[in-house]
């Protein structure tokens, strides 16, 4: 390490208004090279991306080249009140880009974000958790459509660090994903378990697995100790879309997250409070259980349960292609 990356200190500016901004970290290191774009809190009440964040920078770190930008809190108004929407106007900031500047409060800050960081960024890591309601493995995902940065955000998720990898044929609308993509910028986004639960096994994850994130950049040295995925997963994630509740009244789980289950199976019944079966919920399809409800209560239309096939290694002798096809639920 050099005197001059020892001299080097995180600063921190103000984007946007102090009502409707976001406070961004950056470290420089002086060099030409890549920008890497970390937002966490897109979500305001999924802290363990907040406080991973929250992590890099209070940490030192030696770049070779380019510049790091950290946002640990993306929406400000939802962290404040411990929500995963805007207690302004109901927006879900991970639903609204790329925003409207003339928008409503939400929308207006997704253009903020979409215009004033994605747009100036050369990859995205967006820091999310599960949600206090449901549960998701921990796992670190990308689009994967075959463009060429979509394929570059592949081989940054292959190099992360973290035993599952989902990836996905496309991603549903107004996430930091989309506009990412639509911008020709590779993007990876993280999830873990109990949600609005701070953890330091999955800190330590989203921390290393930003390291590792720079080491595929070529920003800092690449580490030599990663292990490669255990479990490849392809196929839809957007959660909104994922089986939901035909009634109201109370889910009974029958499955474990990451059990594997074949269409048909019941993975849960929606019950009333003296126990009595009202419906049945069955397994969409074949695969891994990849988000399971976890409050007991539920309305109708609340989503339930996620499926999501294994995707075979391109290494293993089925093409990109193929295994796309094999593994897409949509």
């Amino acid at each position: 390490m050099s005197i001059a990356q020892l001299q080097r200190q995180w600063s921190s500016r103000r984007v946007g208004g102090t009502d409707l901004g976001v406070t961004v970290h950056e470290l420089d290191s002086g060099r030409p090279g890549p920008v890497l774009l970390v937002l966490g809190g897109v979500h305001g009440n999924e802290t363990g991306g907040i406080v991973a964040a929250g992590i890099v920078t209070a940490s030192p770190l030696a770049l070779d080249r380019g510049k790091v930008r950290v946002v640990p809190i993306a929406h400000e108004a939802a962290f404040d009140a411990n929500t995963r929407e805007s207690p302004i106007d109901g927006g879900n900031l991970a639903r609204s880009f790329p925003g409207d500047s003339r928008g409503a409060a939400t929308a207006r800050l997704a253009a903020l974000i979409d215009s004033e960081l994605i747009a100036q960024a050369d990859a995205l890591l967006d820091l999310h958790t599960s949600s206090p309601h449901t549960d998701m493995p921990l796992f670190v995902g990308c689009v994967d459509d075959g463009t060429a940065h979509s394929q570059q955000a592949v081989r940054l998720a292959e190099g992360f660090g973290i035993d599952v990898v989902w990836t996905h044929p496309e991603v549903g609308p107004g996430r930091t994903l989309s506009a990412a993509h639509d911008r020709g910028v590779p993007a990876l986004y993280v999830e873990s378990p109990e949600g609005g639960v701070l953890d330091s096994v999955y800190l330590d994850a989203y921390v290393s697995g930003m390291r590792s994130m720079l080491g595929g950049l070529g920003m800092i040295e690449k580490s030599k100790t990663l292990s490669s995925p255990q479990l490849w997963l392809h196929g839809n994630g957007d959660v909104d879309t994922f089986t939901a509740a035909a009634v109201a009244g109370l889910f009974l789980r029958k499955v474990s997250l990451m059990d594997q289950v074949r269409a048909g199976d019941i993975v849960g019944s929606i019950v009333s409070v003296s126990g009595e079966r009202i419906v049945d919920v069955p397994s969409p399809a074949d695969g891994y259980v990849t988000t399971l409800r976890r409050a007991a209560v539920v309305d109708a239309g609340d989503p339930l349960v996620g499926v999501t096939a294994e995707r075979r290694h391109p290494t293993d002798g089925v093409s990109h292609d193929q295994a796309a096809r094999a593994g897409s639920m949509r």
